[in-house]
């Protein structure tokens, strides 16, 4: 069973990571974080985290200040979950984990997450560096916004709804949103500010753009039943041109929680960390 421990991030934010320990000490330990509106029990990575646990692997699950849709924090009552959060601050939060870690004797960890938490782990990379992580995962992580797969025009009228609340001082209301995407998400609940700032046109959750800059190894996954996510896997095998090297695997018979595969994806994943890390 995983140990549960209290994180505060660098800007005051309660969050809380469980801890699955390595059999081995020495060895890296994956850091994974939940996608939009989940949390560290809910996500599939859980499952995914026990069966990795069951190979002796290390697991911390970060719930992220993006977890459920409204959660208040603790320490200064401020919103956040995914209805509230600004996505480049979710690099404070692997910075909280990684520290966490760190002072507990773990200094190499693999870096990454499910569906957002993905495109965070790698926005996270890019901001904090790589100096402690050894490798990035991204497990069933979307192009974000998508132009092939996304309701164009409803996206812009949202996009412009949101300008207007936020040029009338109302960028924390919330709106009541039919995703324009076919997404899992399909409907959330989001203040125009968050929805500007993750899904807007110079939106930091667009990994593509930056995907170049990677220099160390790279593991992504998707479901043969996750239509975007597998076009965004193989869009990103293609723009990780001077990553160290690149692994690109399809679960078949995998949706976007992974059903009945997740010891399908926990198998995949190790094998590839043992060829890669040993």
């Amino acid at each position: 069973m995983p140990t549960i421990h209290p994180l505060t991030t660098r800007d005051g934010v309660l969050l809380h990571l469980a801890f699955f320990a390595p059999a081995d000490e020495g060895a890296p330990v994956l850091l994974l974080t939940h996608g939009v509106a989940n949390n560290f029990v809910t996500t599939p990575l859980w499952t995914v985290a026990e069966h990795l646990h069951a190979r002796g692997h290390g697991v911390a699950l970060l719930n992220n200040r993006g977890h459920d849709w409204v959660t208040s924090n603790p320490i200064d009552r401020r919103w956040l979950g995914a209805a509230h959060e600004i996505f480049e601050e979710s690099a404070l939060d692997f910075e909280a984990a990684l520290d966490w870690l760190a002072a507990r004797g773990h200094g190499r960890v693999v870096l990454g997450g499910h569906s957002l938490g993905g495109l965070k782990a790698a926005f996270a990379c890019r901001r904090l560096g790589t100096g402690q992580v050894a490798a990035l995962v991204m497990l069933s992580s979307p192009r974000l916004p998508d132009e092939q797969e996304w309701d164009w025009p409803a996206h812009e009228a949202l996009l412009a709804r949101c300008r207007e609340l936020i040029a009338q001082d109302r960028g924390s209301e919330l709106m009541e949103v039919e995703m324009p995407t076919n997404t899992p998400a399909l409907r959330g609940l989001m203040s125009a500010r968050t929805y500007l700032n993750k899904y807007g046109p110079d939106a930091s959750t667009t990994a593509l753009r930056f995907a170049s800059e990677f220099r160390l190894p790279v593991f992504l996954l998707a479901g043969s039943e996750e239509k975007p996510q597998l076009g965004f896997a193989r869009d990103m095998e293609r723009a990780l041109t001077a990553a160290e090297s690149v692994a690109r695997v399809t679960v078949e018979g995998a949706d976007h929680m992974y059903g009945d595969r997740h010891q399908r994806v926990a198998d995949a994943l190790s094998d590839w960390l043992a060829r890669q890390l040993s």
